[in-house]
């Protein structure tokens, strides 16, 4: 039986290289991996402007400026964000400016709006006077290329896509990203006791398969793409032909069937038909799950009962996704949290317990840890991890956790 360490490093080591790459409109960009490095094509800030409304000032001339002692300046020019200056600033002038507004040559600082005060009288054709409280800062001037210069790396490749990336993009005038495809990923769903249509009555001895629509929507919160869906009596046969319906995919699921019962027989059919690379894993919940290849895919056999389906998609199926789609980081996050009840755990099997989580980071289990309950993934903020050589664990104790959320 498999370590939790030694399967996770198996099914990554597993893929070598992300899929092949495509372009993405930078709109349908966000959760993406990018395929290859991006560098900056511009400099960003394209020019040196205002972090301030104020005025622009030569250092030189207001040095005496304080507010015990205004300096007047006359105003001989506005600038305001968009346009550009219609000359160079000169010893002894001020000009209004606004933020993100581009700095006029000759201009070495800025003096914010609250430390001054505008006088309507001119002289001429001056557009007014102000007085300066303060001798102003060139720290007040986002420089040229201070954000990003031209020709360096913006952002690596394998990183994921998010607000931040997607509006750096954006101001660097990229409209398509290179990003390796996702995944196609096939479900099969085992059983004679399920039916999957939602309205249909149920007949005695039968349930209605959550399992499907619960890994189509873990499939495309990682990222991947469902293609294929197919269920299967509890026959070789009918395994069989629906692994031959699901030909195409990067990865097979299949839910049910992993087992050592009479009628598990998902196995034994991929043994014939693939390869098994391991059998059973020694966690909780989740030990019947198996991993090969089928074809061309990558395969996985996830446990029927639905907590242990989608615990094991979660520690298992999912980074192998993002793997697959060129994320440098694959794996939850994993933070310390604090337990809020004692809480019991047999040694022998890494156990990963669902709980929810308080502004303190206190763990409380989202209720009976039972692999039938699919009502406790409901409200869970993380799998808590309690480890394979210890036994109970105390309230307060402290321990990992994969974040989910």
């Amino acid at each position: 039986m498999q370590s939790y360490d030694e399967a996770l490093a198996q099914i990554l080591g597993s893929v070598t290289l992300p899929l092949t790459t495509e372009l993405v409109p930078l709109e349908q960009a966000r959760g993406r991996a990018v395929a290859s490095d991006i560098w900056a094509t511009c400099d960003l800030p394209p020019f040196d402007n205002s972090m301030v409304d104020g005025y622009a000032v030569r250092t030189a001339s207001v040095g005496s400026a304080s507010e015990e002692l205004g300096l007047s300046l006359p105003i001989t020019m506005e600038i305001p964000a968009g346009s550009w200056p219609t000359r160079t600033l000169r010893a002894g002038e001020a000009a209004r400016i606004f933020t993100g507004a581009p700095i006029p040559e000759g201009c070495d600082a800025v003096v914010m709006v609250e430390d001054t005060q505008e006088s309507e009288e001119n002289d001429g054709d001056e557009a007014g006077r102000v007085t300066l409280r303060h001798p102003g800062s060139g720290g007040y001037i986002r420089r040229r290329g201070s954000d990003i210069a031209v020709g360096a790396l913006a952002i690596p490749a394998g990183t994921t896509l998010r607000a931040g990336e997607i509006g750096l993009l954006a101001a660097l005038g990229l409209s398509e990203i290179p990003c390796p495809r996702r995944p196609r990923v096939g479900i099969l769903s085992t059983g004679d006791e399920l039916i999957s249509l939602a309205h249909t009555p149920l007949s005695p001895g039968q349930i209605r398969d959550s399992n499907g629509p619960a890994l189509a929507a873990a499939i495309e919160e990682a990222g991947g793409l469902v293609v294929q869906r197919a269920h299967a009596n509890d026959m070789p046969e009918a395994v069989a032909e629906a692994f031959a319906k699901l030909s195409g995919c990067d990865v097979i699921l299949s839910s049910g069937g992993v087992s050592v019962g009479d009628h598990d027989h998902v196995k034994a059919v991929l043994e014939a038909q693939g390869t098994l690379s391991f059998w059973r894993i020694a966690i909780k919940p989740g030990k019947p799950l198996a991993f090969g290849t089928l074809g061309d895919a990558l395969f996985f056999g996830l446990p029927g009962n639905p907590v242990s389906s989608l615990v094991t998609f979660e520690l298992f199926v999912r980074p192998l996704l993002q793997k697959l789609a060129g994320h440098t980081r694959c794996l939850r996050s994993q933070i310390t949290v604090t337990l809020a009840a004692p809480l019991p755990h047999a040694p022998g099997r890494r156990e990963f317990v669902r709980a929810s989580l308080d502004d303190n980071l206190r763990a409380t289990p989202t209720g009976a840890q039972g692999s039938h309950r699919t009502s406790s993934m409901v409200g869970a903020d993380v799998l808590i991890i309690a480890h394979e050589a210890h036994g109970d664990y105390p309230a307060g104790a402290t321990l990992p956790a994969l974040l989910l959320r």
